[in-house]
């Protein structure tokens, strides 16, 4: 294995242990020792060494996995036509928000959403409804946000920007509360499927809605 190989796995590997500390655990106990010690670094430095700082990781985690699910992106995009500026908001934001349910759970249940989570409420996610922002690894990002807030258009700007981001939290918390049984002992039991079916109808009348 070459340098640069060593190199990009470990980056990976330390990403992803960052991923589901942040899932399971929050933003406010992260440190360099305890990233270090779960993705098996005999080195606290190595964080600094391969992306300068947590900010930094943090926000390679989002690049990361944006482009894991670019693949699975496409698929959902074919499966509803292949066309994208024939999708209304409901059907652009599934495309959109599916494909990161589907990343594999290599650290922890759905890590990566419970991820998105812990960085929306802490205010570090770089406006992920921005079309404008690179995201590399994953054009369609940009293609299908382009399209959303094209559909949301006949609205002002901000009440479409903010239906949008209300989307996305409604669909991450509810996974999360769902993982960590935080919504009952009877709604707990639930499937996620089916949960997340209730949560979609609501989406869709945030989206499409006048």
């Amino acid at each position: 294995m070459s340098v640069m190989d060593r190199s990009e796995t470990t980056r990976r590997v330390l990403c992803l242990a960052t991923e589901a500390l942040v899932a399971e655990n929050g933003l406010a106990s992260l440190t360099l020792r305890k990233v270090a010690q779960a993705a098996g670094q005999k080195n606290i430095a190595a964080v600094s060494y391969h992306f300068g700082t947590i900010e930094m990781l943090l926000r390679a985690i989002v690049d990361l996995r944006l482009g894991d699910s670019e693949d699975m992106r496409q698929r959902w995009i074919a499966q509803a036509g292949g066309d994208v500026s024939r999708l209304d908001a409901f059907g652009v934001w599934r495309c959109l928000a599916w494909p990161l349910l589907s990343l594999p759970d290599e650290q922890a249940p759905h890590a990566h959403v419970r991820f998105l989570t812990q960085m929306s409420v802490a205010g570090l996610l770089s406006d992920p409804f921005d079309a404008s922002i690179e995201r590399p690894g994953a054009p369609t990002v940009a293609l299908l946000l382009n399209r959303l807030h094209e559909t949301l258009g006949h609205l002002p700007h901000h009440l479409g920007r903010s239906r949008i981001a209300l989307s996305g939290m409604m669909f991450w918390n509810a996974v999360t509360l769902h993982d960590r049984r935080a919504l009952g002992p009877e709604l707990s039991a639930i499937d996620l499927s089916i949960l997340l079916e209730d949560v979609e109808e609501l989406i869709r009348r945030i989206l499409t809605g006048p």
